[in-house]
């Protein structure tokens, strides 16, 4: 069910989710800090990188231009045709190897150690929250990075999904989060 709640809130976003990183000086400062890390570490020579929970591929785009090959997956198909559309429009198809749509804690369409690099940023571990689901998530991102990559991930602080809620309203914070509460 959350999963659901999760591609659902993705669909609806539409470009929103594209234009996220971009909107104003607090998120491209989230957007520049995550690129300084990756360029950082990313490995010199032609890498093949997994970004997974990708979404619109704002990350994806970036490591294309940086010459690096890319497989993008997210659970959301609009994510993806965003991500296509984008994809085109920055002319890195090329690059771009693979677009799958599925969930980071089921990465068996790779095999072990596929990846030079894996990105894994943003929401995607945070939206899982089933303990369980979430190991077998990080132990996937592991699995299918070649030994020593770099794996970048971050995660939606508790803090965040604080002031989101909040924002969003008491209604929905009621439906989503305490869907079974009725009055006795």
């Amino acid at each position: 069910m959350a999963e659901e709640l999760v591609r659902k809130y993705y669909s609806e976003q539409g470009i929103k989710e594209w234009r996220r990183l971009s909107f104003d000086p607090y998120r491209r400062l989230e957007f520049d800090t995550t690129m300084h890390f990756i360029k950082k570490y990313l490995p010199k020579k032609r890498a093949l990188v997994l970004d997974a929970g990708g979404g619109p591929g704002r990350y994806t785009i970036e490591l294309c231009k940086m010459d690096r090959e890319v497989v993008l997956l997210d659970m959301s198909p609009d994510m993806l045709k965003i991500a296509k559309r984008q994809i085109k429009k920055h002319g890195v198809q090329k690059k771009v190897k693979q677009i799958f749509q599925g969930s980071i804690d089921d990465l068996s369409m790779f095999e072990n150690e596929t990846f030079d690099c894996t990105l894994c940023l943003g929401g995607p571990l945070a939206h899982i929250l089933d303990p369980a689901r979430r190991e077998r998530a990080i132990n996937e991102l592991k699995r299918v990075a070649k030994k020593d990559s770099p794996i970048f991930i971050s995660v939606i602080g508790r803090y965040a999904v604080l002031v989101v809620e909040l924002i969003r309203g008491p209604k929905e914070i009621e439906l989503e989060i305490f869907p079974r509460v009725r009055d006795t």
